[in-house]
């Protein structure tokens, strides 16, 4: 139980590391629906990973971004990248599948970047 529960406040401990060295957007994405988005397209940008959790293949979902370049980048819970790839010519529901199953189990963040702003999911591997 004494082994469980250390195991348990690590993994807390390492994940709280690992969010505060996650680099900070230039722009916030609105916390409520209703406000005023602090540029245009913040408010169209959508990404959806599915499923989640996951045993490595893994959908993501575009959605507000065609025709923009788009930086996809999958980091694990210490800010390491573990998969990255360069995305253009998105259309307007754009779907991409990622062979992640050679990862690790465990907690990881896919992340879009367009037009500096950027979107960040968290994504369970088991």
């Amino acid at each position: 139980m004494k082994q469980r529960l250390l195991t348990v406040i690590c993994s807390l401990y390492a994940l709280g590391l690992a969010l505060a060295a996650l680099p900070l957007t230039a722009q916030a994405t609105p916390v409520h629906p209703l406000q005023a988005p602090a540029r245009a397209f913040l408010d169209d940008r959508s990404l959806t990973v599915y499923p989640n959790p996951s045993t490595g293949i893994v959908h993501l979902t575009i959605s507000g971004l065609e025709g923009r370049k788009v930086d996809v980048s999958v980091l694990n819970v210490i800010g390491t990248v573990v998969y990255r790839e360069s995305l253009s010519e998105l259309n307007d529901h754009f779907t991409k599948t990622l062979d992640l199953s050679r990862l690790a189990n465990g907690l990881y963040y896919v992340k879009i970047e367009a037009d500096n702003a950027s979107q960040l999911c968290k994504l369970v591997i088991r």
